[in-house]
């Protein structure tokens, strides 16, 4: 684990709940509950370990084990054993299963432009202290267990997100600061549980909403009344948290939890 980010880590759990969370992999399995993992396996050629993406990202197949290697080892398969006369007389189909199929690998552990610290990660690049991640590019820094973010700061749990930071469990969005199980909102800070929210600061359980500020349940309520929701919130949430290292409730099942 990257010291680094484990201490990012901690800087976010302060910064949404007032406490910071340390043995970030102890929280592992509930940041990845929503997310599409990368999962590691050996490389064909040298038995080292690989991480590959996850089956949503290629028809929900996992890749044949003996074709998979690491992007560091592609040139031990870019030279191609065949001759041109070898082509001579072949059909289509002997092009894709005599001259392709025995010379097509999947590459793992993909990486792109400068970089560092990157671990268990099947893609990732132009960035530094990722782990787990999928997909993660571009100007991204401490990204952890994430699967498709660009341009992105501290973000954990996270699911097709660009140009945020300081979050936890948050999908599909765009712009959005100090946010915890969002999904689907975009330019806005200090959300907790929203979905669909656009041009929000301060808000709990808003869905569909707009330009809303000190807001529960899509009704302004003033900073004053806002705090103090917001604290009996943070704290049931912290108390689970350091009992489970998970939370039951979520963004996805909120509507429906008791």
């Amino acid at each position: 684990m990257l010291s680094e980010l484990e201490k990012e880590f901690e800087t976010t759990t302060k910064l949404l709940f007032g406490t910071a969370f340390s043995s970030i992999e102890h929280y592992g399995p509930w940041l990845l509950r929503h997310v599409p993992a990368s999962y590691p396996v050996p490389s064909a050629k040298s038995g080292k370990e690989v991480w590959v993406p996850p089956p949503l990202n290629y028809m929900r197949k996992r890749f044949n084990r003996s074709k998979i290697i690491s992007f560091d080892e592609m040139e031990q398969v870019s030279i191609s054993p065949f001759k041109p006369e070898d082509l001579n007389g072949a059909t289509l189909n002997d092009l894709r299963t005599k001259f392709v199929k025995p010379i097509a690998y999947y590459c793992g552990n993909f990486r792109y432009g400068e970089h560092s610290n990157v671990e268990q990660s099947s893609g990732a690049g132009a960035g530094i202290n990722l782990f787990q991640c999928e997909d993660v590019y571009l100007d991204v820094k401490n990204i952890g267990y994430s699967n498709y973010a660009l341009y992105c700061e501290n973000m954990f749990g996270c699911h097709g997100i660009s140009h945020s930071k300081y979050g936890i469990h948050i999908y599909n969005s765009t712009n959005v600061t100090r946010c915890f199980e969002v999904d689907g909102c975009s330019n806005s800070s200090d959300l907790y549980f929203c979905h669909n929210c656009e041009g929000m600061s301060n808000g709990i359980l808003c869905f569909n909403a707009k330009n809303l500020r000190y807001a529960v349940g899509n009704m302004e309520v003033g900073p004053e009344k806002f705090m103090r929701i917001k604290k009996m919130l943070v704290e049931r949430i912290v108390h689970e948290l350091k009992e489970k290292k998970s939370l039951n409730t979520d963004i996805f099942n909120v509507g429906v939890h008791k």
